[in-house]
């Protein structure tokens, strides 16, 4: 299994992340990436509003030759499934992963993580379902990813849950990948880099994916082609602009 693009890092933008947009283009280029998205989190976590406003106006589409999505992991933000960011920036986006984070929310119980993800997957503007696995509960679960798969939203590997020091999201990671393979879920594969040598470096998870046999035709980030396939086919808000596709 080869995977080409990292459509979930951040910059210093991010408060908590350590480097510029070039350095992440850099080591993209050095690691073998056709394609990066910017993934800045948004205003619960410290991302500016403005950044994502001027992301269309401002980043071009290809930087040394790596073709780069403007988009954001928006933080989810109660039961209700609301975001941090407003739907008039959303539309303005490539691409976007909406998570939740413990330092914000994060869905209590059974009813409650089956309550806030039914409402992000309704939500037209959300591409895909960030780390999962790190308050997963497991009830409602193949619920959830039978909705995720018939509402065409995408359900991420996150290496940076998968090789962390918190063993529980190692387990809820490698089970959540298993249900995936059952129930034949379309997924992402992502670093959610917050320092540069980290983008495009997947080894382990693909280790794993290809342990369990896991089709790499389900995996919709594994070229660029393949990726903007998904999202140019997408008809629940504005396509990605004609300039992307090369």
């Amino acid at each position: 299994m080869i995977i080409l693009t990292d459509i979930h890092t951040h910059t210093d933008i991010s408060p908590h992340a350590y480097s510029t947009l070039m350095e992440n283009v850099r080591y993209a280029a050095k690691n073998g990436m056709e394609l990066i998205a910017i993934t800045n989190h948004g205003p619960a976590k410290g991302g500016p509003s403005e950044h994502f406003r001027n992301l269309r106006r401002n980043l071009p589409r290809v930087v040394k030759d790596i073709t780069v999505l403007r988009g954001a992991e928006a933080n989810i933000l109660n039961d209700s499934g609301e975001l941090d960011l407003d739907n008039e920036i959303l539309s303005e986006l490539d691409i976007v992963i909406a998570s939740c984070h413990d330092d914000l929310y994060f869905p209590q119980g059974d009813e409650g993580f089956k309550k806030v993800y039914t409402a992000v997957i309704n939500n037209p503007q959300i591409d895909i379902l960030g780390h999962l696995c790190r308050n997963m509960h497991t009830k409602h679960l193949d619920e959830i990813i039978d909705l995720a798969k018939n509402k065409n939203k995408l359900i991420e590997f996150n290496q940076a849950s998968f090789i962390g020091r918190k063993l529980q999201r190692i387990e809820n990671s490698k089970l959540l990948m298993q249900k995936c393979l059952k129930r034949k879920a379309n997924v992402v594969v992502t670093t959610d880099s917050h320092f540069c040598t980290n983008v495009g470096r997947f080894a382990p998870i693909i280790e794993y994916l290809k342990s369990i046999g896991f089709p790499e035709e389900l995996v919709i980030n594994r070229n660029k082609d393949a990726l903007l396939r998904f999202l140019n086919n997408r008809d629940n808000k504005e396509k990605v602009g004609g300039d992307i596709l090369k």
